[in-house]
């Protein structure tokens, strides 16, 4: 099969897989006691190598108890190197289960970790080339904190991430890497928020 038509069908396959999370999401209702549903919106451009990227995280998760929920990011990812003729489009699918390990006396901030898997999956466009496809993958810990604004409304931070980031050769070219370890970097905090059915 040549790569513009497996790339092709990536393409459809990931709209199709994201249209019907967000009609699983619509269907479930408001009375889906302990659903939790939101997520996080960026934009970053970086002056150093002239880059756009846009992320799309939209989330749902379920509380299974005070202290445990599993949950999901399904997402998008763009980069564009102005002047280079190169962009990326990546959609994501990070599964995790949390556990809150501090609720403040009032319930106001709530300290979790997340342990989570990912994937990623799309393509690299050329100015003078095919489209590649692109992979990318995950496992590892990452500790955030909320703060619940109401008892539907909280604020949700990332920050930092432990464990193992991979990509192929294609994802390096858009700006994903071969890494692993421990980071805590204040260019990596994700901020979200969350409302509670």
């Amino acid at each position: 099969m040549p790569l513009t038509n497996s790339i092709h069908l990536i393409k459809t396959k990931m709209k199709k897989f994201l249209a019907m999370a967000i009609l699983a999401i619509a269907s479930l209702g408001a009375s889906a006691e302990g659903l939790y549903v939101g997520g996080s919106l960026g934009y970053w451009h970086s002056g150093d190598d002239n880059t756009n990227h846009l992320t799309i995280l939209p989330e749902i998760g379920y509380n299974l108890s005070s202290n445990w929920a599993v949950g999901t990011t399904i997402g998008y990812d763009y980069t564009h190197f102005c002047g280079q003729g190169i962009s990326g489009n990546t959609f994501q699918f990070n599964p995790y289960a949390r556990y809150t390990y501090f609720k403040s006396s009032n319930n106001l901030v709530n300290l979790f970790v997340d342990g989570t898997v990912g994937l990623g999956l799309g393509w690299a466009s050329y100015e003078d080339e095919d489209s590649k496809t692109a992979c990318t993958w995950q496992i590892g810990v990452a500790p955030g904190i909320a703060i619940n604004l109401t008892q539907k409304f909280s604020l949700v931070a990332h920050i930092g991430f432990l464990g193992y980031k991979g990509a192929n050769h294609t994802a390096e070219t858009i700006g994903y890497y071969n890494e692993g370890g421990l980071k805590l970097d204040g260019n990596d905090i994700k901020l979200g928020f969350y409302y509670n059915f």
